[in-house]
């Protein structure tokens, strides 16, 4: 499931819509399966024995949400809001439904509502601000965080997003960390400000920037990024091998991530020079995502560092095929042809 608001967890390629079909909405609760026990089950009777009450549709809802099942909780929100038309947190719930669908237009008219209900509440205004970022709207953007940050200046979320939109709209850095550490100064356990200061810390690479990364890793050990962001920084600054043991660690949990795998196969290849290991992983990489072209790419790179120029020319012209406009895989057979040549 997509991550709900906050949106910004790496970047703003959350913009794609949901894949999943907007049909769903028109889904009846009694066509999916509940598991006796489950939270799902568990507000159904709550509901049986008191229909009335309009939090236990929003918590039925919640649960739904949990299991992908985007139509029921829309179901359960739409009759929550018809008992309870002035509850704010909702509105908030269905404006993460609409998210789910992509329905850009239906998430700012329902958060404008839940704004209007409660002007105190400053949560409707950041999830505003989050989205006319994720517009490119930045004055939009830019004026309701700062009017979440009047009504209610303890609020790491806000500043999360300030930080955020520093990075997108403005480039610049100091006063998106500044804006990153405020949120995590007001939230220890807010992990998205702290992922961004490491990727900061690793471009600008100051002094105790890997004294930093390690300790956000100790900090968050459930974390998967958090040690991703460890093993980046240290492939990239002379520590290939320890890399390669947090990528294993990764891998643990999470066996069929490419995105890892292609990391490690680059390590081997780039720094430690272990063609063979390297040729294994990117075609592996490849199998498991095989729109990521870079691992692709890479394994004729491999191929051309081996020596077999004929393999590694079949694997670029592969490459254009997938993507014609693909300009190293151009570079590289115009290479090994002049190589030829000479």
């Amino acid at each position: 499931m997509k991550k709900l608001f906050l949106l910004f967890g790496i970047c703003l390629a959350f913009a794609a819509c949901n894949d999943k079909p907007k049909e769903t909405i028109e889904q009846s609760t009694d066509e999916q399966t509940v598991a006796p026990g489950s939270p799902i089950a568990i507000y159904t009777d709550s509901i049986a024995q008191d229909s009335l009450r309009s939090d236990l549709y929003l918590n039925r809802a919640r649960a739904y949400m949990a299991e992908e099942q985007v139509g029921a909780a829309m179901m359960d929100v739409n009759k929550a809001i018809s008992l309870n038309p002035n509850d704010v947190d909702s509105y908030l719930m269905l404006a993460d439904i609409y998210y789910m669908l992509g329905d850009e237009a239906n998430i700012s008219a329902t958060l404008n509502r839940a704004a209007e209900i409660d002007p105190s509440d400053a949560r409707p205004l950041v999830k505003l601000g989050e989205l006319n970022l994720l517009q490119q709207n930045f004055n939009l953007a830019a004026a309701y965080i700062d009017k979440a940050l009047k009504v209610n200046s303890y609020n790491p979320k806000a500043y999360f997003v300030k930080g955020m939109y520093f990075i997108i709209a403005e480039q610049d850095t100091v006063n998106a960390l500044k804006n990153f550490q405020y949120a995590y100064e007001q939230d220890g356990n807010f992990y998205d400000p702290v992922e961004q200061i490491c990727r900061i810390y690793a471009v600008q690479q100051p002094p105790f920037a890997l004294e930093y990364i390690r300790s956000i890793q100790k900090n968050f050990p459930d974390k998967a990024n958090a040690r991703y962001e460890l093993a980046m920084y240290l492939q990239e600054h002379g520590e290939p091998e320890e890399a390669l043991l947090h990528y294993d660690t990764l891998l643990i949990e999470q066996p069929e991530n490419f995105m890892v795998i292609y990391n490690k196969a680059y390590v081997y290849f780039i720094y430690l020079h272990d063609n063979e290991k390297a040729l294994e992983l990117f075609s592996r990489s490849y199998e498991l995502n095989p729109d990521y072209i870079d691992a692709l790419f890479n394994k004729g790179r491999v191929l051309e560092q081996m020596g077999k120029y004929a393999d590694a020319i079949d694997i670029y012209k592969e490459v254009l095929n997938r993507q014609n406009d693909y300009e190293l895989a151009i570079k590289a057979i115009n290479r090994i042809q002049n190589q030829a040549e000479e």
